[in-house]
């Protein structure tokens, strides 16, 4: 699709503001997004990006946000169910979770392995959508309505306002083959928008999308970060955890920058945190203090630390089994239940718009 392009007076027209108020915006918001390019007549914006930014501040569009760390078990899937439950249970919003991991971990949480191979069977996963993207030259057979999940958790039976696209183990294979989507004769589609693109009709009725990435910064993870507006590093606060926190950041940076769109870092959780662990309460002092990249690229900023952060317990890590007997959130996050809680009304807090 051509890009169209807006001026100060058009995007005035789009908010039914004054062209004031818009150069107003242009230093009042970090977030305000670039001009593609000046012409002598002044600078020209994209119109989609335009009017996603305008949804964005006037609280329409849904918060999104992608879960990532670059190593595994450090409670990254866990963190991204739980927030998800929690904002849907006890916030009462309505909330997608996007299981972007090829280990299917979410997925299998949230609906168990006999749902889960189910519909990994009959193509409505998400490794359906990029299965298609490798195929331009046939009919694509991904449907986002058909591969969504509504009422996911064992929690409640069920919660109301939480749905899932789940995941597939066979992204193994195919996300190695994505960045070469052009090369395969389909010039139109950027490897980095399918997602984007087939979310596309179903967003806006959620409050919040939660994106639980890979252990990469590959394609796949790309495809989290092009729909976000913010991320999350969880983290056990150790030296090999702790390690890829800053290039994370910097790369989230450098694409978010690329693409013209600002992805904010929300902060670093500490997770598996246990208290009798004199490395842990070090890093944690680290972390608060802000110095994880002290000895790094000094243009590069550390996101804080939350203010809680998840306990080392095995109850944690027995709920997140789907077959657990368990039917309650206490049940299933055992002492970190009320954490999750407040972790989340953090979250909540941290995402709220500015007022005009």
């Amino acid at each position: 699709m051509e890009q169209k392009l807006v001026g100060i007076s058009e995007i005035a027209d789009m908010a039914n503001v004054t062209r004031q108020a818009v150069t107003n915006w242009r230093v009042r918001y970090d977030d305000f997004p670039k001009p593609v390019q000046t012409l002598q007549s002044g600078p020209v914006w994209d119109e989609e990006v335009i009017g996603q930014w305008l949804k964005q501040k006037e609280g329409l569009a849904p918060v999104v946000i992608s879960v990532i760390n670059l190593k595994g078990g450090v409670a990254k899937t866990t963190t991204s169910v739980a927030v998800a439950e929690v904002l849907a249970k006890d916030f009462r919003k309505h909330v997608l979770l996007i299981d972007l991991d090829p280990q299917t971990n979410a997925t299998i949480n949230l609906i168990g392995e006999a749902e889960w191979e189910k519909r990994d069977n009959a193509g409505r996963t998400l490794a359906q959508l990029f299965r298609d993207a490798l195929r331009p030259e046939e009919k694509g057979k991904f449907d986002v309505e058909n591969s969504i999940v509504r009422g996911a958790s064992k929690v409640d039976g069920g919660i109301a306002r939480l749905d899932i696209l789940p995941s597939s183990l066979q992204f193994i294979d195919i996300q190695e083959k994505l960045p070469f989507v052009a090369m395969q004769g389909n010039y139109d589609i950027n490897p980095q928008e399918i997602l984007r693109k087939a979310v596309a009709p179903v967003i806006d009725r959620y409050d919040y999308v939660i994106i639980d990435c890979p252990p990469s910064l590959g394609i796949v993870t790309k495809n989290g970060l092009r729909l976000s507006t913010h991320y999350l590093i969880p983290t056990i606060p150790d030296r090999s955890s702790t390690w890829g926190i800053f290039q994370i950041v910097a790369s989230v940076g450098a694409f978010s920058e690329s693409i013209n769109h600002r992805i904010k870092p929300l902060g670093i959780l500490a997770t598996k945190v246990n208290g009798q662990n004199t490395l842990h309460t070090e890093v944690l002092q680290t972390l608060r203090d802000a110095k994880l990249f002290a000895k790094k690229d000094g243009g590069t900023k550390q996101p804080p630390l939350l203010k809680e952060w998840v306990y080392e317990a095995t109850a944690t890590a027995r709920g997140v089994e789907y077959e657990s007997n368990i039917s309650t959130f206490k049940q299933k996050y055992g002492r970190n239940a009320d954490v999750f809680v407040n972790i989340t009304r953090e979250i909540v807090e941290k995402c709220k718009q500015p007022k005009n």
